[in-house]
């Protein structure tokens, strides 16, 4: 069963890679001319694509990730549903050494899911706080000119940390993980290109241990003056029963720099499964809108 709203649980994003090799900036001490001045790469954010960035947090720094999603999903297979939703994400990053960053997700949801072939109360209305993901990245390898910046992704997701209709004794108390593999290469100084692949399950209860993935691909272009560019292939699978399931999807969007520590995005996909075959007759679309922003909280910790 495909429902657009993993998509974004499973993330979470890549971005914006085209901006993550911009021109350092200094921050000078302006307690005098001889004092060290620290060179600060520009914010390097996971939103707003499903390729998870493979940088990590400055250590000591404080980064959010907020924003707002639509989403509209179908499924033409009987006993399908149509849903309709509208997500504000958020996402928490903390630098706790140059290669380790610890991270929390939380997504505040509205969904409408009309079930056609469902007499009784067809129509149903979700509202609340998703169960909260926490997790952490660690960097395992540096880019280097034949190595990708390698990063390694684990994610936890607690059912009994959830609000509203989520908290209700249906959702179970089944803890989620996912795994990930983050891969990124600067191309030229312009264009870059990451992916990521991915498992996910449940750690106790009947869904297994692994019963889900995803793989990505996206390229992004600094279009200069501190606007960049990204589009990105992805892919979602299940496995239901003894079959194996995979959702495709397409999506892009754009970027701005308001500052190293602030930037605004907006983007757009849709699912790809009425162009190609596939074993599941579905169809949708998602846009969004986010900032992100940064802050210093423990520069002791350098």
């Amino acid at each position: 069963m495909k429902k657009i709203s993993i998509v974004i649980l499973m993330a979470s994003s890549f971005w914006g890679m085209a901006q993550e090799r911009p021109e350092l900036e200094e921050i000078v001490d302006p307690a005098g001319p001889h004092t060290p001045v620290i060179l600060m790469p520009s914010i390097a954010t996971d939103r707003p694509d499903i390729t998870e960035s493979a940088q990590i947090t400055p250590v000591g720094w404080f980064q959010y990730e907020g924003g707002y999603q639509y989403s509209h999903g179908e499924e033409s297979l009987p006993g399908g549903s149509i849903t309709d939703r509208h997500q504000f994400e958020k996402v928490v990053r903390f630098g706790i050494n140059q290669r380790f960053e610890v991270r929390a997700v939380i997504n505040a949801n509205t969904e409408r899911i009309a079930q056609q072939s469902t007499w009784i109360n067809p129509i149903q209305r979700i509202t609340g706080i998703s169960p909260v993901t926490f997790g952490f990245k660690y960097n395992l390898i540096k880019e280097s000119d034949v190595l990708p910046q390698t990063t390694w992704l684990s994610h936890i997701t607690l059912p009994w940390i959830a609000g509203g209709d989520y908290r209700a004794p249906s959702q179970g108390n089944v803890v989620f993980h996912e795994q990930r593999l983050m891969l990124e290469k600067g191309l030229t100084s312009r264009l870059g290109i990451a992916s990521n692949i991915g498992i996910s399950g449940g750690m106790s209860g009947s869904n297994g241990f692994v019963d889900g993935g995803m793989f990505s691909l996206a390229l992004g272009y600094d279009l200069g003056k501190d606007f960049g560019v990204y589009v990105e292939y992805f892919s979602n699978w299940q496995v239901q029963g003894q079959q194996l399931f995979g959702t495709p999807y397409f999506d892009g969007g754009f970027t701005k720099l308001l500052s190293n520590d602030l930037q605004l995005d907006v983007y757009a996909g849709f699912d790809l499964s009425p162009y190609v075959t596939t074993q599941l007759n579905t169809s949708g679309l998602f846009f969004g809108t986010g900032v992100s922003y940064r802050l210093p909280l423990a520069q002791h910790l350098r």
